[in-house]
């Protein structure tokens, strides 16, 4: 008999303290002795996402801090692939006085450097 008066008033308070808020399921607000400073503006310097430091929930870092900073990497690799696309289609474009028996500009190769490589390679004699 008094187990059951003393579940009924547990139940009693818990409920009341679910209507007052007291008691609502969520985690407290996560403290942290480090304090999150957003990835600057402009462009990203490799210091700059190794001293990030995102803040820690009792479950792990705090998502709205974690996607920022994907979606902040997310836009920086895309500016940097489009200028490298830009540049690269830039390079192949021949230009108005180019030679048509040239071969297309390459970032990596000079046009300087074109002779080099349109005469066979030379061996060294083997017979000594």
């Amino acid at each position: 008999m008094w187990i059951a008066l003393v579940v009924a008033v547990v139940l009693v308070g818990l409920t009341v303290a679910a209507i007052f808020g007291r008691v609502d399921g969520s985690l407290v607000d996560p403290t942290s002795s480090l304090s999150y400073a957003p990835l600057p503006d402009g462009p990203l310097s490799p210091d700059d996402v190794q001293g990030l430091r995102l803040d820690t929930g009792l479950r792990g870092y705090r998502m709205e801090q974690v996607d920022e900073v994907i979606d902040r990497l997310t836009a920086e690799i895309t500016v940097l692939r489009d200028q490298i696309d830009a540049a690269t289609t830039a390079a192949y474009q021949p230009g108005p006085d180019a030679d048509p028996g040239m071969p297309p500009a390459s970032p990596f190769v000079r046009p300087s450097e074109w002779a080099e490589f349109s005469e066979p390679i030379a061996r060294p004699d083997s017979q000594a």
